[in-house]
């Protein structure tokens, strides 16, 4: 069949996003009750010519494919290098998540801005425990299933943690480390966090300007404005400190500050 209907083992059925870089589809197995349905990131040919595209999606792969399984993490199911046509697109098969992302999601309530926040924190904790780091969180890369449980999904930016390199990341979400280029802790995703429960709450977006440079300049240089909730801000303003050394270290951390608010 062609390849615009078919990936792998699985038979497309939808588009779910199109991207620069790559497309990600819904595809199910041609007899339904055979197989989970997945997701499938599948890079885009010109990609596949960019050498730096195609090393960082092949280094996705291989982290997704070979995580340890965790209820609050996007899970790996198979991944393809590429090569003769049909299946000549690298691609990534990851268990399809039914639900929604944060930026299509409204919170019903404060209480479940931060249950949504307290499980993002319990899977970026998993990444870190296993030497990564995200480094792209965001309401785009965490999804509210039917259940209202949140996912950690898109680890195509994650790095060991401490490690250096270009930067990465999706700017009205990076730390201020992150937009100087300087190396990423845990404490860089909780920054990222930091954002998503601000935004969250307040329903509004907290460092995007429009253009980039703005936007960088932004996380550097505003402070966050209080939320109504004295507690919870004090909580919010912890992880959005610009200095890492004086932010919440760990989403462990943010998500026990959390946790006790929410008693």
């Amino acid at each position: 069949m062609a390849d615009d209907a078919r990936v792998g083992p699985w038979r497309i059925a939808r588009t779910l996003h199109q991207g620069e870089w790559h497309d990600l589809v819904h595809a199910v197995a041609d007899d339904a009750d055979s197989g989970e349905p997945v997701a499938v990131k599948r890079l885009h040919r010109h990609a596949v010519r960019e050498p730096a595209a195609a090393a960082l999606f092949a280094a996705e792969a291989a982290l997704v494919t070979s995580l340890a399984p965790h209820p609050r993490v996007v899970r790996g199911v198979a991944a393809h290098p590429g090569g003769e046509p049909p299946d000549d697109r690298p691609w990534l098969a990851m268990a399809l998540v039914d639900g929604l992302d944060l930026r299509k999601r409204a919170p019903a309530s404060v209480a479940q801005a931060i249950a949504w926040l307290r499980d993002a924190c319990e899977g970026v904790a998993h990444l870190h425990a296993h030497g990564w780091l995200h480094g792209d969180l965001g309401p785009a890369n965490l999804i509210a299933d039917t259940d209202d449980r949140v996912t950690v999904c898109d680890l195509g930016c994650a790095r060991a943690v401490g490690a250096g390199g270009p930067v990465r990341g999706t700017h009205a979400y990076m730390a201020p480390e992150q937009v100087r280029g300087e190396r990423w802790t845990p404490a860089t995703d909780v920054f990222a966090l930091g954002v998503v429960l601000w935004e969250l709450v307040a329903g509004a977006r907290l460092f995007f300007r429009g253009p980039v440079y703005l936007t960088m300049a932004a996380v550097i240089e505003h402070a966050p404005p209080p939320l109504a909730d004295p507690a919870l801000d004090a909580i919010a303003q912890a992880a959005l400190a610009k200095d890492p050394a004086a932010r919440v270290a760990t989403p462990a951390e943010l998500a026990a500050r959390l946790e006790a608010l929410a008693r």
